[in-house]
């Protein structure tokens, strides 16, 4: 049998090489010869995947992130290009509630690489934030608002350009082609994973629709917040594209033809898909989606939950369930047991 096995992160709990790992060693018990891979559609932890396809350091540097604390970060050199993850600064795994982070953390980072991976993060605020620190002024009955964040919101009711010259020119890599606003908007889908709550999100997309309509009368764009890609890190795609003139592309698809990955996946026989939690939204950008458009033969979903109706995308479906929030490692040692069995 010719396998691959094919991982992203399992978000909360194991990132896609502990995973892989955790899968090795059942695999390696018993006799069962594959191929593992690590994969990324740009989000969270993407850095250290690409690393494990050879693609070496650009450089280290210190930069502060949403909580305002000064951390240590990396970017990568990417077919000679610098490529950044902003997870590492705007990042799920900040201590403040979501409605208190911004990104105007990646003010800097934005003016000085060449590709910035979206996805992973906790901001839901659209570069507000990042807006705020290169020449946009939000105010509120005339007082500007300094470093706005999402709960700030329902206070703006102007905004100014001042000084607003942005000269960037990076391509943003989305982890989703899910829209910024509409009936399943990127707040719809990702915000309860950002601990809120549906009568939030209603509000939020009302205040955030009402804001970006001050934003093109101001700078006399025409903004299209229901355009697919420009939902990613909260918008953050948004932003960088319609606002500020970025190329921006599918991160699952640079992934892919970056690493060779996209040619490689069709030689194999029989493929093992993981991820924490696939969904209907692992087929709006994400990686795993991607990966089983390019391939050919059986296909098994192998992960912590499935939450799609149609159980025909896979040959088989071996889940950890909900008990894989407490125990990871051990559920999906058992998932993949019984995968194997039906293997041999």
């Amino acid at each position: 049998m010719n396998i691959a096995v094919f991982s992203d992160k399992f978000s909360g709990t194991l990132t896609a090489k502990e995973a892989l790992n955790t899968i090795k060693d059942v695999f390696k018990a018993s006799d069962i010869n594959a191929e593992f891979f690590s994969v990324t559609d740009g989000g969270e932890g993407s850095t250290q995947i690409f690393k494990e396809y050879g693609f070496e350091q650009f450089e280290v540097f210190k930069s502060f992130n949403c909580d305002e604390i000064e951390v240590e970060v990396e970017s990568l050199n990417i077919n000679g290009l610098e490529y950044f993850e902003s997870a590492q600064l705007v990042g799920i795994n900040s201590t403040k509630e979501t409605l208190e982070i911004n990104s105007a953390s990646l003010s800097e980072v934005v003016q000085k690489v060449d590709i910035l991976g979206t996805g992973g993060s906790k901001t839901v605020d659209f570069g507000v934030g990042l807006l705020s620190k290169i020449g946009i002024d939000f105010l509120s009955n005339g007082e500007r608002i300094v470093n706005p964040t999402p709960k700030d919101f329902p206070l703006i009711n102007n905004v100014k350009a001042v000084d607003f010259y942005p000269e960037i020119s990076i391509k943003v890599l989305a982890d989703t082609t899910i829209p910024l606003l509409g009936n399943n908007s990127a707040y719809d889908v990702f915000g309860p994973q950002k601990g809120l709550n549906n009568e939030f999100i209603k509000q939020h997309k009302e205040e955030a629709e009402r804001i970006i309509e001050l934003l093109a009368k101001e700078l006399s764009l025409d903004l299209n917040p229901y355009e697919q890609l420009s939902g990613a890190a909260g918008g953050l795609s948004f932003c960088l594209h319609q606002i500020l003139g970025c190329e921006i592309n599918s991160g699952s698809k640079y992934f892919l033809e970056a690493t060779k990955l996209s040619k490689k996946v069709k030689e194999y026989e029989i493929g093992v898909f993981c991820e924490g939690k696939f969904d209907e939204s692992s087929f709006e950008g994400k990686i795993i989606g991607e990966l089983l458009k390019n391939f050919n033969g059986k296909s098994y979903f192998l992960g912590g939950q499935y939450k799609v109706g149609d159980e025909k995308l896979f040959t088989n479906i071996f889940e950890c369930g909900e008990a894989g929030l407490n125990d990871p490692k051990g559920t999906l040692k058992i998932a993949t047991n019984n995968l194997i069995k039906e293997l041999r």
